[in-house]
């Protein structure tokens, strides 16, 4: 079986969610389930994946926080 690692496209080296067994794609977001049934869903567009070493770049969307409205 072959598991992903997820990233930000930034400079930070750590996964924000590991051991990722499934993805689905719809344009604006992605769907990603871990082999433990945890499921995120992150705005934001794949940017890269890294068969050999297991790794998936993303480019994160800006979401709006409290702090972010005026």
């Amino acid at each position: 079986m072959c598991l992903a690692n997820a990233y930000p496209n930034s400079r930070r080296s750590e996964p924000f969610l590991e051991n990722i067994t499934r993805m689905k794609l719809d344009g604006k977001r992605i769907r990603m389930e871990t082999m433990f049934g945890e499921e995120k869903l992150i705005p934001g567009r794949v940017l890269e994946v890294d068969f050999e070493n297991s790794r998936v770049i993303v480019d994160l969307y800006n979401t709006p926080t409290v702090a972010d409205k005026p």
